[in-house]
């Protein structure tokens, strides 16, 4: 956020396309101390309460939405892109394809397609479980669970030089052909700007900073599956056990500045119920490569065997508790998913 500057504005907030030259996404970004490449500034979000030995504990949760408009990935990297351990306070997790908030899928107000429904809420619950566990009975908590250039589940965004937008490569991503939906790959960038020599002082003497010339800080999103939903992360029933093809990014539509970033909604993209719908898409021109619902499940029975499977995977892990679980089960034995 924008604190601690004259004439602050906290209200704004940097998104694909509003707010780029306001001094919210400047270093550091990560929590240990680390030297910036391009000014030479050493800083961290851990120096002042190391020295002080007053570290918190603290779980970093993110949607997907936040690392295509907001370059969350610099959280956990250096300034080279490179993965970072993680400090011995501080977990980090993805909630895979969930948009910032949870959508509503009968809806596509601006944009392209329907808005994502992911509902983060029940990660949620089981993470705060987990982190009283870890500061009043000193459980270690489940392990952070976001992209890494070590496991091979990023792509890098590529900068487009004085643009405040980068592009993700489809074919990088793994995005798949689904007709009807549009890809640009639009992704925030994050710029070192030139505030002017008193920004350290919270005083902007250089307003509005140009993008020409300035470097881009290498950031990244985690790949996708064939059916479009992301590897990387907490892959919660919707995603592990899809219907749909979710992300935390969208395009808006015609009249709305049609292609641009849809800021911070994501997208719904329900699955074929037969291979013969699959199939018949080919009258476009283009073959929706994503299985069907009935390709991929057989039956309602297989559907709910597999949401089963999931949620139960994740409360193994701690990631969810076992109301929620039940929850999941129960929804998906009396949803309409191939009855």
């Amino acid at each position: 956020m924008a604190i601690n500057y004259r004439f602050a504005q906290p209200s704004r907030t940097e998104r694909n396309r509003q707010n780029h030259l306001y001094p919210e996404a400047v270093f550091p970004f990560g929590y240990p101390v680390l030297t910036d490449p391009y000014t030479g500034k050493t800083a961290g979000r851990l120096a002042r309460c190391q020295a002080s030995n007053t570290c918190p504990k603290v779980f970093e949760i993110n949607s997907a939405n936040e690392y295509w408009v907001k370059a969350a990935s610099l959280l956990h990297t250096d300034l080279q892109g490179n993965d970072l351990p993680d400090p011995d306070n501080v977990r980090f997790f993805l909630i895979a394809g969930a948009q910032h908030g949870t959508g509503n899928a009968t809806s596509r107000g601006i944009c392209q397609q329907l808005q994502n429904p992911t509902n983060a809420e029940p990660v949620l619950r089981a993470l705060f479980v987990a982190l009283d566990d870890w500061v009043t009975r000193g459980i270690d908590p489940p392990a952070s669970r976001v992209p890494r250039r070590s496991d091979g589940t990023t792509v890098m965004a590529v900068a487009q030089p004085g643009s405040p937008t980068g592009i993700v490569p489809q074919a990088a991503l793994g995005w798949p052909t689904i007709p009807g939906v549009t890809y640009t790959g639009t992704i925030t960038t994050r710029y070192q700007l030139d505030f002017g020599p008193q920004f350290d002082k919270g005083i902007l003497t250089n307003y509005p900073p140009s993008l020409i010339g300035r470097p881009v800080y290498p950031c990244f999103v985690s790949k996708v599956d064939p059916d479009g939903n992301e590897q990387a992360g907490i892959r919660l029933p919707p995603v592990a056990a899809p219907v749909a093809t979710t992300t935390g990014w969208a395009l808006r539509r015609d009249g709305y500045g049609e292609n641009d970033g849809c800021e911070s909604a994501g997208q719904y993209i329900p699955f074929r119920k037969t291979k013969a719908e699959r199939l018949a898409t080919r009258n476009t021109g283009i073959i929706d490569s994503r299985l069907s619902l009935q390709e991929r499940y057989k039956t309602h029975r297989g559907y709910v065997k597999a949401v089963r499977q999931s949620a139960r995977n994740l409360a193994r892990q701690r990631l969810l508790l076992d109301e929620d679980v039940q929850k999941y089960i129960k929804e998906a034995e009396a949803g309409d998913v191939l009855k």
